[in-house]
């Protein structure tokens, strides 16, 4: 008897969290949470996708691993006369008098359509932008209007921290271009990223730092962050009893270049945790309750937020899925409604 009422309990609980997201359009942007939970299918695995054209390995840099696929939506065609380049693409490090302001040639160059960069996962040593699960995410994203840049990476422990992180900003960087944005019709000022486990990280950093960057000095490129399961606390903090397995600590290692977390200054540079400012973008943060990341990694990452007044919308999973395995039906419009909401 109480099973059942628990039950009854627990479906009432989910169609008022999916009247809730039907409604979100009039809900106030931050201090959101809810716990709901997901179906067994990774939702835009499961799609067909028609009218969406994938242009793969285009290079943002001179490296092997330096490329990413476009997912155009649907009735839109790349620009070809204006195909941007890895040679387009200025180094973060860039000084602004030696070239023309780049804001000014973003905004000169801007096009109509929302932009996604997505990163994705797999503890930062292997994972591939091409895999039928990230691809079909990228599919879906255009398929709700977004123009969405998957992107591959550098990976540990071959390239250890910071390189992935160097290199998913030089492809942020890449959308940036005139060339980029006038070939793709992205309006730059309808930028945001989203990650999946290491690329939740990997999307945080880039929200959390974007303030830092030489190459666009308002730092505002970014308007809105979807982070997975992403790991946000990589110090010792994790090591503890309700931390990562010994197995993901050695992981976590292997990408920060340490042999140990007693003397390893990378994991604070890599936490988003310690990065927040009054300045990053909103996030819609999704962790499922029972994963191998914890979930206080999520929550306290929210909280941190929340105490610089960035807005958040904070999703508990029921259940262990991690990543964009998350991404059922509801969590997948849950998603797309909060990229929209805040890009357009």
């Amino acid at each position: 008897m109480r099973s059942g009422r628990r039950t009854l309990l627990a479906l009432v609980a989910a169609v008022v969290a999916l009247g809730a997201v039907a409604s979100c359009s009039s809900d106030p942007v931050g201090d959101e949470n809810r716990t709901v939970t997901a179906g067994p299918v990774i939702y835009p695995l499961s799609l067909r996708y028609h009218g969406i054209d994938v242009v793969a390995d285009v290079p943002y840099g001179s490296g092997a691993l330096q490329r990413l696929d476009v997912c155009l939506p649907a009735d839109s065609a790349p620009d070809t006369t204006t195909t941007p380049t890895a040679t387009a693409v200025p180094t973060h490090a860039a000084s602004a008098s030696a070239s023309p302001d780049p804001d000014a040639l973003a905004e000169a160059a801007s096009g109509t359509r929302p932009a996604v960069l997505m990163i994705h996962g797999g503890s930062w040593s292997h994972g591939d932008k091409a895999t039928a699960a990230y691809r079909s995410v990228c599919k879906y994203l255009a398929s709700e209007g977004f123009v969405t840049f998957n992107v591959d990476y550098r990976l540990a422990p071959t390239d250890p921290f910071p390189a992935g992180l160097d290199d998913v900003r030089r492809a942020l960087d890449f959308v940036f271009r005139p060339t980029t944005l006038s070939t793709y019709d992205v309006d730059s000022k309808r930028v945001g990223v989203f990650g999946g486990s290491a690329g939740g990280n990997l999307a945080a950093m880039l929200a959390v730092t974007d303030h830092d960057s030489t190459a666009y000095a308002e730092g505002n490129r970014i308007r809105a962050v979807v982070d997975l399961s992403g790991p946000t606390n990589l110090t010792s903090r994790s090591t503890r009893a309700d931390g990562v397995s010994a197995s993901f600590q050695r992981k976590q290692l292997l990408y920060l270049g340490c042999r140990t977390y007693a003397n390893c200054p990378a994991a604070t540079r890599a936490s988003p945790e310690y990065h927040v400012t009054s300045d990053t973008a909103p996030f819609f943060i999704g962790h499922s309750t029972d994963e191998f990341i914890p979930l206080w990694e999520s929550q306290e990452f929210a909280a941190t937020l929340r105490k610089h007044d960035v807005p958040v919308t904070f999703v508990a999973v029921e259940g262990s899925a991690h990543s964009i395995a998350q991404l059922d039906e509801a969590m997948s419009k849950r998603v797309a409604t909060f990229l929209r909401r805040h890009l357009g």
